[in-house]
């Protein structure tokens, strides 16, 4: 076996690993993605009654309403300070839950995109295909979608690192496809 058929082979044996494992993940994450909806969605259901049982809890000083904080990011901070000065708590914390739910869902796209790509690598004799450049450009463009939530600099760079990524392996599939014609 020639030392470019051994590469090969051990590109198609992780593959079938890393295929596997991201498969196993993606159903694991829109499996919790799912009960994290139900979740906020119950939360917001049962309103009246933990919107009674917080604002008890704040009045007697049990809970600090500093500890739900981090529901006044929610969309814009103006709509979870509002919620919450309003004793809105449960759709503040429901609303919050379920976009932690759509979060993962996000990620389990993205995940399935990533094990086509797998796959794709496991069954081609080689990993500068056109389909796999396709899937990756798609997995490329979520993954800076998913990182424009946390700032627009870092979707910034990991958008100028994808799009280098993506003239590398554009730039071997025209290799391939020439090294392909010659054959």
């Amino acid at each position: 076996m020639s030392e470019s058929n051994t590469k090969i082979e051990k590109i198609r044996k992780s593959s079938k690993a890393a295929y596997v494992v991201t498969n196993i993940s993606k159903v694991f994450l829109i499996v919790c993605s799912i009960l994290t909806i139900l979740a906020g969605m119950l939360v917001i259901g049962l309103g009246g009654i933990l919107n009674a049982s917080l604002g008890r809890a704040i009045e007697d000083g049990a809970m600090q309403e500093s500890g739900l904080a981090s529901l006044e990011s929610i969309f814009e901070r103006d709509l979870g300070r509002r919620l919450m000065e309003e004793g809105n708590y449960a759709l503040a914390i429901g609303i919050y839950v379920i976009i932690f739910g759509i979060t993962m869902l996000l990620l389990a796209l993205v995940l399935h995109f990533v094990s086509r790509i797998f796959k794709d690598f496991m069954e081609s004799y080689s990993p500068f295909r056109p389909g796999i450049l396709k899937n990756m450009k798609i997995t490329l463009a979520l993954i800076v979608f998913y990182t424009a939530q946390s700032g627009l600099g870092m979707a910034l760079v990991v958008a100028m690192a994808s799009w280098c990524v993506m003239n590398i392996f554009e730039y071997g599939c025209e290799l391939q496809r020439q090294s392909d014609e010659t054959l």
